[in-house]
Formats: C-alpha cells, structure tokens, sequence
C-alpha cells in the first residue's frame, strides 16, 4: 500500500489540446521535486507561500517548455503538505513528459482522489467536504453545483454536527442514570426520553426526504418517449433536443432502436430515450426495439406517451396506456395542429384515460412547436423535480448515497429507540440504538470511517484531484 508520507504527482487538468495545464505535486519533497524539474531566478524551496513564479521546465541543460509554478507552503494549502502546481502549455504529450520528470526525481503518480484524501486526513475539509469535491466536478446543472458548493463549504457537516451533539448528551444522561443509580442525579423520565428520541428522529427524517430531490439532480429525470409508430415521438424528441438527433419520416416503425441524449430543463438534468413505436405485428429487427423500449420503461422515472390526436384512439394505443399503469407518465397529445380547436377537447376524451389530470397532459405540435414548453414544465412536476428552489432550503439537501443510507439507518436505530422507550424497556437497549445512530452519524463527516470505505469513496475521484 502506498504511504501517505510519499510526495505524489499528477496530471490535475483534462488530457487534451488546451492553452494550459497543470501537474500538481503534493508531499514533504514536492520543492525538492519541482525545483529538478522547474528552474527561475531562486529555487521555489526557498519562495514564500502563495506565490507565483515564472520560469522554464528544464531536463538537465534543455528548455522544454515556458511555465508558471504556484507555491503552497505547509499547512496552508488544499491539502495541508507543501504544494506545488506547474502550469505549461496544455499539450497531452508536454504534460506527460513534465510528470515523467516529476516522478524520475522523487514523486510516485498518485492514486485517484489522492490530494483530496490527504486533505481529509490532514483535517483540511471533513468526508462530506470531500465528497461534494467530485460532485462539484460532475455538476450537470446550476442548482446542483449550488448544492455541492454548500456542502463543500460545510453546511451538511454542521448540521450533522448538531444533531450528533444531541445524540451524545442524551447518551451521557442515559449512561449517567445506568452508572450512577445510587447517586442523586436526577432520572431522565420517560416523557423527555421520548420527546429528545422524537425530535432526533424528526430532525433526521427530514433530511431523507430531501435525498429523492438530490438524487434527481446528481442523476437526471430519466424520460422515456413511448406510443405507437408514426405519433411523433421522433419528431417531439427533437423538438424537445431543439436539433435533429432521431430520424424522422412519414414510414411508421423508422425508430427501431432506443436513442439516448441528455438535456436540462429549467436547471434539472434530463437523460430523455426515444424508443421504437410499440405494436404487435412487427419484424424481427422491430421487436428487438420494442423490447428495449419496455425496458426502458421500467427503469424510467417518467414516461412521456406520444398520442396522435389528429387520429381516433386505437387498440394499440390503449395497449400502450396499459402498459403504464403503474408509471410517472405525462400524455402528450401530439398534432394538435391538426385538429380544429373546438373538438380538441372530444378528441382528448375519445382516449379514456382514467388518471388524465390537468397537470399530466399537453396538447402538442412538433412541426410548430406548440406546447414543448408546456410540455417540459409536465415532465418536471409529475417526476416531482419542479419544485427545486434557487435559494437556501431550511435544512441541506442531500445529494450523497451513501449520507441517505447512513441517515436512513440512523432513522431506524432511533425509530427503535422510541418503541423501546414508550414500552419502558430497559435503558441500556435504548442507549445500544443511540450508539447506532451516533456510529451512522459520525461516518457522514468520517469522524469514524475505515480504510476500505474510505477506498472505496476516493477511488470514484479522478487522477489529480
């Protein structure tokens, strides 16, 4: 295993033609190493701390390149060792040859995630901090990259703290009743017990609930577009993608695989699938999309069922609509242009659709354009992902799976706890469940956490980061 007193190296910018990029150094010889591999007017060794210098990247008498080395000095840098960044033109074969350098004269190529790990265990941000690193990374969207900002800044991590702080004086009072019995301190009765149990679990309950929200956001909406060949789909696809990915013709079954693009509708990713027109008689080459297309349906969180309202309803749109009884769905009535605007409405109920609401359907024309808006607005209230709000919530969002599970076994210990205490059970069971809730608690920020978890969480980082 790698040591965490090595002096790292890597690459921290995306491999590529770029203006820049940068290779950073992390660890006790990362100035012993960036002065072999970097030459200005003084050796960087002797630089004050958050300091730039320019000068050239250098194997032994030859120039290789024109470069700028930022200085951080111990313990004030991002992860708490000397730290240096050299920052030359950002040719995927240039950078390369630096890091070569770097790893000849004393550096080992970190491991993914590496300077942030250290930064962790150097006490530089908490697990939490260090987790929303990755999400601001792979932010999709503003709003979500609002919430990882937050939670790298420590707003998750305080609030966790404050509930942990709670969990631990009430295991004090109950530990105190247990071993003190003899003495006079006063009883914790069992109204408060119950009252501080509930109020633990309230506060962490709804947390969980704001996780399918996170999740949505770290993930995207996935949307699946389904009905019966020639209603659209395609067409809507497109319009909703505002470009031309899926083919379009006037030929029923064109699409006959599923097509895949994402896209953001008022700040909330959307991974949207359009999928073959579902019917009975098909080819062989035709059936195997439609059963992708039911597959995607399975896995969707909302389904949008294209309808030619231009058309009487059909068994195969009814054998659509059974399919998604049990689903997210969102009925776009498609070609309402034409259809005169005085039978619209006779046309909609021709379909008898029994969970039709005025939230969950849209009248629709792809040529024109009519009701995409609409019809985006539809698809991020029924997956519930429309209500996201630009500012602040009361209590932090959580965006991690691992902080929902965690929190949702904290939820059941305490849950247990109440049970046990309204039952007037012994104390020392109710005190096992606080222990539980507080060990859930305390691997959030990582105040407990083991070397394999902590593996496992900053393996998913990138190189360089």
């Amino acid at each position: 295993m790698n040591s965490i007193n090595d002096t790292i190296a890597a690459i921290a910018t995306p491999l590529g033609k770029g203006g820049l990029g940068v290779i950073r150094l992390s660890g006790p010889k990362a100035f012993f190493v960036a002065d072999k591999t970097f030459r200005c007017t003084s050796p960087l060794s002797r630089a004050c701390s958050h300091t730039i210098h320019h000068g050239h990247i250098v194997k032994g008498k030859h120039k290789i390149d024109d470069a700028l080395a930022s200085v951080f000095k111990a313990p004030r840098s991002y992860t708490g060792e000397n730290v240096v960044e050299i920052s030359c033109h950002g040719s995927t074969l240039l950078l390369k040859r630096v890091l070569d350098l770097c790893l000849s004269t004393g550096a080992r190529l970190a491991d993914p995630g590496e300077f942030t790990k250290r930064a962790f265990l150097n006490n530089k941000m908490d697990l939490a901090q260090a987790e929303a690193v990755v999400d601001l990374i792979a932010a999709q969207s503003d709003t979500f990259r609002r919430l990882a900002m937050e939670q790298r800044q420590g707003r998750l991590s305080a609030h966790i703290e404050k509930l942990r702080k709670q969990v631990v004086e009430l295991l004090a009072q109950l530990e105190a009743n247990l071993d003190f019995v003899e003495d006079e301190i006063p009883a914790l009765s069992q109204k408060n017990l119950l009252k501080n149990l509930r109020s633990l679990e309230q506060q962490i309950h709804r947390l969980i609930q704001t996780a399918p929200q996170g999740r949505l956001l770290r993930e995207g909406i996935r949307g699946v577009m389904v009905g019966k060949p020639n209603t659209g789909k395609s067409s809507l696809f497109n319009a909703l993608l505002n470009h031309d990915r899926a083919i379009v013709t006037e030929v029923p079954g064109t699409t006959r695989d599923t097509l895949e693009e994402r896209i953001v509708i008022n700040d909330v990713p959307v991974i949207l699938t359009d999928t073959a027109g579902l019917r009975s008689h098909t080819c062989r080459v035709e059936s195997e999309g439609i059963a992708r297309a039911q597959r995607a349906i399975d896995t969707a969180d909302i389904a949008i069922m294209v309808l030619d309202i231009s058309q009487p309803p059909s068994q195969e749109d009814r054998e659509v609509i059974k399919l998604l009884k049990n689903a997210k769905v969102v009925f776009a009535f498609n070609k309402q242009d034409l259809v005169p605007k005085n039978k619209l409405l006779g046309r909609i109920k021709e379909f008898q659709i029994p969970c039709l609401s005025k939230s969950n359907h849209v009248l629709t024309s792809a040529v024109s354009g009519q009701g995409i808006n609409p019809l985006e607005k539809a698809i991020l209230i029924q997956s519930r992902a429309g209500c996201f709000s630009k500012e602040s919530a009361p209590v932090p969002t959580v965006i991690n799976v691992r902080h929902e599970s965690l929190l949702k076994e904290a939820s059941q210990s305490l849950q247990k706890g109440i049970k046990e205490a309204g039952a007037s059970c012994n104390e020392e069971c109710i005190t096992l469940d606080l222990r539980k809730a507080l060990d859930n608690l305390n691997q959030i920020t990582g105040k407990e956490i083991n070397d394999e978890i902590l593996h496992a969480i900053f393996s998913r980082f990138c190189v360089g980061k």
